[in-house]
This record gives structure tokens, sequence and C-alpha cells, in this order.
């Protein structure tokens, strides 16, 4: 079984790209991630890692969305989220971000269609739904 570090350089090298440590080492703390994670949480969980520069972090995250291996999700006070987008569909899926705790969350199973009609030379390529509520783990400490 591959590493998130190893499943990050094989995606990386997939898109016939470079593959550097940085590179992989922020994809790779997004790949076991399990939900959103603000840029400063990205650099929190590279501490294990090693040392990275937070505006070379700011610079990998915005170049692994455009290579379309991590999707942004604007948070509370629009602040960007990354998550790793599963390569085999597109970013058209629900979020939900919990007002408690500011976690985001992707919802997989609430997919979204595209548009049916739009104007003449547009090209739909992300659909996003955001609902905004209180995370189950949230919910128990309200009600302890």
């Amino acid at each position: 079984m591959q590493t998130a570090e190893q499943s990050a350089e094989q995606l990386i090298h997939d898109r016939g790209q470079r593959v550097t440590p940085v590179r992989t080492a922020v994809l790779g703390v997004l790949l076991q991630a399990s939900g959103a994670l603000a840029h400063t949480d990205v650099l929190e969980r590279l501490q294990a890692v090693g040392e990275f520069d937070r505006v070379t972090v700011y610079r990998v995250l915005d170049w692994l969305v455009a290579q379309g291996l991590v999707h942004k999700v604007l948070g509370a006070g629009r602040a960007s989220r990354f998550q790793a987008t599963d390569a085999e569909t597109a970013h058209q899926h629900g979020h939900f971000q919990c007002r408690a705790c500011g976690k985001v969350y992707c919802l997989s199973a609430v997919k979204l269609p595209l548009p049916l009609a739009l104007p003449a030379n547009f090209k739909a390529e992300a659909v996003e739904l955001n609902i905004k509520g209180v995370c189950a783990d949230c919910a128990e400490l309200r009600v302890a």
C-alpha cells in the first residue's frame, strides 16, 4: 500500500509535472486530511515532515488547484480551505461549514448537476453548494 506522499508523487508525475519535495508534502497532507484544510492547518501538519516557507506553501496550494489535484472552498470570513480532488470526478459536490468550529467538509454524496442552459460560448467547469450549520461533533457539545 502506498503512503500519502507516494500517492502525491504519483499524481503529480501523472500530470506530467515536476515532482518536488514541497509539492509532494503539501499534496500528501491534503490526501490524508478528512476535511478541507486552511493554509495554517496545512503548515501545522507539515511541521512533522520539515520546515516549509508559508509563501511557498500558498504558491503550491494555488498550483495544485490549477493542476486540478486540489479544490478550493471558501470558508468563514472568505478564508480559503483546500481539499484533494478525486481525480475521477469533476469538482461538483456540496460542502458543509460548521458555524461553531469552522471546519469545512466535502459532501461527496451531494452531487450537483451542471446548469442545463448557459449563454453562448460559456463553459461550466464546477458548481459549488455551501451549506452552513453545526457539525455532529459541535452539536454533541451543545447537548452535553
